[in-house]
C-alpha cells in the first residue's frame, strides 16, 4: 500500500503528481501542510506500507526543476531526527483522518487502515529524496544520517544517479563545491571552538569580515599551508586540492582549539556529509538553525 500526500500546493508540481499516481500509488491526499526541521515543509510525503512484512518507508520527497537542485534541496533533511519526523508524520495523519471524516470523504477507511499499519509496523525507515517537477522518477533518494541503513540507496529511474560528496583525495573541486567546503568547514569550526551562538541569518554571519576559522588559519600559515589556500585563494575556475591534507590540517587545528579528539577520517566524513546540506540554507536561515544541523552531524559521523 502507497499513499502519497501532496503538501506544496504550487502549480509547477502538478506535473509530478499527475505522473506519480500512474501505477505508482494508491492514495493521494492534498493541501494540508507539514512542517519538517526549522519550518520546512516538504513538497510531498510519500508513505510506503508493507503489513505482512512490517516493513514501512516514510520518504520526504522534494521537487525541483533540475537535478543539481533537486540533490540539494532534498538533502537539507538528511540531519533530521528520523524519530522526530515520524512524530510529526503520524500526528499529520491523524489530522487528514479527522478531516476525512469531517467532510464524509470515501478516503477515511483506506488512511485509518494506512494508519493502524504504521502504528503495529516493527521497521519504519525515514529517507529524503529529490525529484524533477516533469517526472515520476526519484533522481535520489537516501536514508537520513540516523538510520542504521545508512549506506546512499540507487536513485530510482536513474542509471547514472551521482553520490553523496565525497572529500576524499587529490580533487578538482567546482566553483560551487569549493564554496560549499569553504562554508562548511567555517560553520563546523566554529561549533567546535563554541562560537556557535549567533543570533543573525546565514546571510550575514556570510558577510562578516572576518570567520573564527579564517582568523585561527592566518596567525599560523606555515602549519596549515592547504587551510589558508582554499580559504584565499579565488575560484572562479574550480580549485584544486588535496582533501586528505586538508582533513588532516582540520584536525590538528580542532584537537588544538577543542575538547574531544577527532581524527582526519572523522573531519572528512563530517565535511562529505555537510557539504550538501549547507549549499541549501537560503540566506534567511537562521544560524541557530545552521549551527543546530551542524552539531548534529559532527554527533554522528564517523
Amino acid at each position: 500500500m502507497r499513499c502519497l500526500f501532496r503538501l506544496d500546493m504550487a502549480k509547477e508540481n502538478e506535473e509530478f503528481f499527475r505522473l506519480r499516481q500512474i501505477g505508482q500509488v494508491d492514495l493521494v491526499y492534498s493541501g494540508t501542510p507539514m512542517k519538517v526541521g526549522p519550518g520546512w515543509i516538504p513538497d510531498c510525503v510519500e508513505l510506503s506500507l508493507n503489513p505482512d512484512s512490517g516493513l514501512c518507508l516514510l520518504t520526504l520527497i522534494e521537487l525541483e526543476a533540475t537535478e543539481i537542485a533537486a540533490r540539494a534541496s532534498c538533502r537539507k533533511y538528511l540531519p533530521e531526527s528520523s524519530s522526530e519526523i515520524l512524530r510529526i508524520f503520524q500526528e499529520y495523519l491523524n489530522t487528514v483522518t479527522s478531516q476525512c471524516r469531517a467532510t464524509a470523504d470515501p478516503r477515511l477507511d483506506p488512511f485509518k487502515k494506512a494508519r493502524g499499519i504504521l502504528a503495529s509496523s516493527t521497521t519504519i525507515n525515514v529517507h529524503t529524496a529529490g525529484a524533477l517537477r516533469t517526472s515520476a522518477d526519484l533522481v535520489e533518494d537516501f536514508p537520513l544520517i540516523d538510520q542504521p541503513e545508512r549506506p546512499t540507496l540507487a536513485a530510482v529511474g536513474s542509471a547514472k544517479s551521482a553520490p553523496s560528496f565525497a572529500f576524499i583525495g587529490d580533487r578538482r573541486l567546482t566553483r560551487a563545491e569549493s564554496d560549499g567546503v569553504r562554508r562548511a568547514i567555517r560553520i563546523l569550526h566554529a561549533v567546535v571552538i563554541k562560537r556557535d551562538h549567533s543570533g543573525g541569518t546565514m546571510k550575514s554571519w556570510r558577510n562578516l569580515r572576518q570567520k573564527p576559522l579564517d582568523r585561527a588559519v592566518a596567525k599560523e600559515q606555515g602549519r596549515y599551508p592547504n587551510l589558508h589556500k582554499l580559504l584565499t585563494s579565488k575560484t572562479e575556475f574550480g580549485l584544486s586540492v588535496d582533501c586528505d591534507e586538508l582533513a588532516a590540517e582540520l584536525a590538528l587545528l580542532w584537537r588544538a582549539a577543542g575538547d574531544k579528539p577527532i581524527t582526519p577520517e572523522r573531519t572528512a566524513a563530517m565535511i562529505s556529509t555537510f557539504v550538501p546540506v549547507v549549499v541549501t540554507f537560503p540566506g534567511h536561515e537562521s544560524m541557530q538553525s545552521v549551527f543546530e544541523q551542524a552539531r548534529q552531524i559532527m554527533q554522528t559521523a564517523t
